[in-house]
C-alpha cells in the first residue's frame, strides 16, 4: 500500500468525518430551506458529532456502529424533509400536530410532498450512514484518539447535565430527536396543570355574576410580547412608531404610568391573568384566573395564540377558555414569518359569534427576540441611524436591533388598529352592544436605550424592561366606566392586578374581585409604592408621570 492510499485509507476510516457528515448534512438543508435556524442547533449537532465518534471508537464493531448513527439516520430524514417540505424546522407545536395526525393525513402529506428531489436528498442521508458503516474504524493510538475521548467525554458530561439536571432536550440534542423528549416533558406538564386548575374549579366556592346580563357584551384583552412603550411614539418616542393608534387616540384612554410585576412572560401573566399577586407567584395554581371567573358569570371565552401553546402556566389558563386556539398548530410549528395577523381570521369569527357576553383573549408574538422575524417586509420602515442610545455612536449591530425592534412595535400598532376596527365595526353594526378592547404588553424590553443590554432580565434592570403601554378602547367612550378609566389612567398601576381590572371592565359582581385595586372602578387605590423582585419601582427609577414627559427631554427627529 502506498503512502498516498494508506492516507486515504485512514481519511475514510475516521469516525469523525463520518459523524460530522451524517449530523451536519440535515443542518445543511435546514439552512438552505428553512427561514430561520436556531443558534443552537448548530452547536449541538457539532457537540454530537465528536461524541458519537468517541463510542463508535470505545466499541469498534461495525453493529454497534450502525446502532449508533441509527437515530441520527432516522431522525435526519425527518429534519431534511420536513425542511424541504415546509421551509421549517421541528418546534414542540410542530409535534403537537403531528401527535394529531390521523393514517389518512400521513398517507395525504406522503401523495402531496413525495417528490423526486426530496428523494435525491435522503438517498444522500441513507448513503452516507451506508458508507459510514463500512468505511468507519477506530483511529489508532495517537493524538487524534486522545482527542476524541477528552472532547467527546467532556462534551457526554455537558449533555448529561443539561438534560437530566437542566432538563433541557432542545438544543442539547440535534433536530426532531431533541423535540421528541422536550414535546413529551412539556405535554406532561401542561396536562398536569390543566388538572389543576379543573381540580380548583370544581372545588370554588367563588360566585359570579355581570351587572349588565341584559345588554350585550364583548371585551377583547390583547397581550402584547415584550414591548415597551419607551418605544412608541404615542408615548412620546421620537420616532413615529404608532401612526395607526396616534391618529385614534382621541378614542382611546392612554395609562402611562403601569409597570409589569415581572420580566419575563411566564412569571408576569400567571399573576396578571389569576387572582394571585406579584409576591404570591407560587400560588398561582390555587387562584382564579380571569377565564375562570368570566366563565362562572356566563361569558362565553375565547383564547387565540400566535405563542407556543407549550408554556404550561399560559396553557392551564387558556385551556379552560370555551374555545382556545394556538395557531401555531395550523402554520406547522414554524416560528419565523408567522405574523400576528394571521390572528385576524379567527378573532373576527369570535367577535361575531352569537354568544351574548364574550371575553377574547389574544397572545401576541409582538416583539418577541428576534425582532426582524415579527414583521413582514412592508413594515421595515426604520432602516436609518436617527436613533438615541446609551452611548454615542451606538455600533452598527446596536442600530440594526433598535431598527428592528421599532419596526415590530410599528408591525403591533396595526394589528391592535386592525382588531379595534373588527371590534368597533361588529359592535355598531349591533344595537345595545358592550364593547372593550385593552393592549397591553408582558413586558417591556431594554434595546440599547438606557445600557448596554438587548432583551430583558432582572439581573440588569432598567425602566424600558418593566414600563409597559396599556390602552383601552371603548364603544361607549361617553359612558360612566370610560370616564371612571380616565380618570384613573394616570395613576400608578401594576400588571398583577389584571385580574381586578378585567373583572371590573366586564362589569363582573364577585366576592372575589378588590374593587380598590382595579382601574376601572370608582373606588380604585393607586399603590403608593410598586416593589418589582427586590426594587421599589418609585425609589430607583423616580418616573415621571405626566404622559410622555420623559421622551420629550430626548432629542431626537420624529420620522
Amino acid at each position: 500500500m502506498t503512502v498516498k492510499s494508506e492516507r486515504l485509507n485512514n481519511w475514510l476510516e475516521n469516525p469523525l468525518l463520518w459523524s460530522f457528515l451524517l449530523l451536519l448534512y440535515p443542518l445543511l438543508n435546514e439552512v438552505i430551506f428553512s427561514d430561520f435556524v436556531r443558534e443552537g442547533e448548530y452547536n449541538s449537532r457539532i457537540g454530537w458529532s465528536l461524541i458519537v465518534a468517541l463510542l463508535i471508537t470505545l466499541v469498534d464493531k461495525r453493529w454497534f456502529t450502525a446502532l449508533v448513527l441509527l437515530p441520527f439516520a432516522v431522525g435526519g430524514t425527518a429534519d431534511v424533509g420536513y425542511a424541504y417540505s415546509f421551509g421549517g424546522v421541528f418546534t414542540t407545536a410542530t409535534m403537537e400536530a403531528v401527535a394529531n395526525t390521523d393514517s389518512y393525513e400521513v398517507t395525504e402529506y406522503i401523495k402531496t410532498y413525495s417528490s423526486w428531489q426530496q428523494t435525491a436528498l435522503l438517498t444522500v442521508l441513507w448513503s452516507i450512514y451506508a458508507l459510514a458503516i463500512y468505511f468507519v474504524r477506530a483511529p489508532a493510538a495517537g493524538r487524534l484518539r486522545k482527542s476524541i475521548f477528552v472532547l467527546g467525554t467532556i462534551l457526554i458530561l455537558v449533555v448529561a447535565y443539561r438534560t437530566t439536571v437542566m432538563g433541557k432536550f432542545h438544543d442539547t440534542i440535534p433536530g426532531v430527536l431533541g423535540t421528541l423528549p422536550s414535546y413529551y416533558k412539556g405535554n406532561i406538564s401542561v396536562q398536569t396543570e390543566v388538572a389543576l386548575r379543573k381540580s380548583l374549579l370544581e372545588k370554588t366556592q367563588v360566585k359570579a355574576t355581570t351587572r349588565s346580563a341584559d345588554r350585550q357584551q364583548t371585551h377583547i384583552f390583547i397581550i402584547g410580547e415584550s414591548a415597551t412603550r419607551n418605544h412608541m411614539g404615542m408615548y412620546g418616542y421620537s420616532r413615529n412608531t404608532t401612526p395607526e393608534l396616534s391618529a385614534i387616540q382621541n378614542e382611546l384612554i392612554v395609562f402611562n404610568n403601569v409597570i409589569s410585576s415581572h420580566v419575563q412572560t411566564q412569571a408576569s401573566l400567571r399573576v396578571a391573568l389569576t387572582a394571585a399577586a406579584a409576591d404570591q407567584g407560587a400560588m398561582y395554581r390555587e387562584a382564579l384566573s380571569i377565564i375562570d371567573v368570566a366563565n362562572l358569570a356566563g361569558y362565553k371565552s375565547f383564547w387565540i395564540s400566535n405563542q407556543q401553546p407549550q408554556r404550561a402556566t399560559i396553557a392551564s389558563v387558556s385551556h379552560q377558555a370555551d374555545v382556545t386556539h394556538y395557531i401555531s398548530n395550523d402554520f406547522n410549528g414554524v416560528e419565523v414569518r408567522r405574523f400576528d395577523e394571521y390572528m385576524l381570521k379567527s378573532i373576527a369569527e369570535a367577535i361575531s359569534d352569537p354568544a351574548p357576553l364574550k371575553v377574547i383573549f389574544v397572545h401576541t408574538m409582538g416583539s418577541h427576540a428576534a425582532y426582524e422575524n415579527r414583521y413582514p417586509e412592508s413594515f421595515a420602515k426604520f432602516d436609518d441611524s436617527k436613533v438615541n442610545g446609551y452611548r454615542e455612536p451606538l455600533s452598527e449591530g446596536e442600530i440594526d436591533a433598535i431598527n428592528a425592534y421599532d419596526n415590530s412595535i410599528l408591525y403591533t400598532d396595526y394589528f391592535v388598529k386592525e382588531v379595534i376596527s373588527l371590534l368597533k365595526a361588529e359592535s355598531s353594526a349591533v344595537g345595545a352592544k358592550e364593547a372593550t378592547l385593552t393592549y397591553f404588553s408582558d413586558h417591556g424590553e431594554e434595546v440599547y436605550q438606557t445600557a448596554r443590554v438587548k432583551g430583558h432580565t432582572p439581573d440588569n434592570l432598567t425602566p424600558a424592561m418593566m414600563e409597559i403601554p396599556f390602552l383601552v378602547w371603548s364603544s361607549d367612550p361617553d359612558g360612566e366606566q370610560a370616564s371612571i378609566l380616565r380618570d384613573n389612567s394616570r395613576k400608578a398601576f401594576m400588571l398583577d392586578d389584571l385580574f381586578h381590572y378585567a373583572l371590573g371592565v366586564m362589569a363582573i359582581d364577585s366576592d372575589i374581585l378588590s374593587r380598590g385595586k382595579s382601574p376601572a372602578t370608582a373606588e380604585y387605590s393607586p399603590p403608593k409604592s410598586r416593589k418589582i423582585y427586590k426594587v421599589v419601582y418609585e425609589d430607583a427609577f423616580q418616573p415621571e408621570v405626566e404622559l410622555g414627559s420623559r421622551e420629550e427631554k430626548r432629542s431626537g427627529e420624529t420620522l
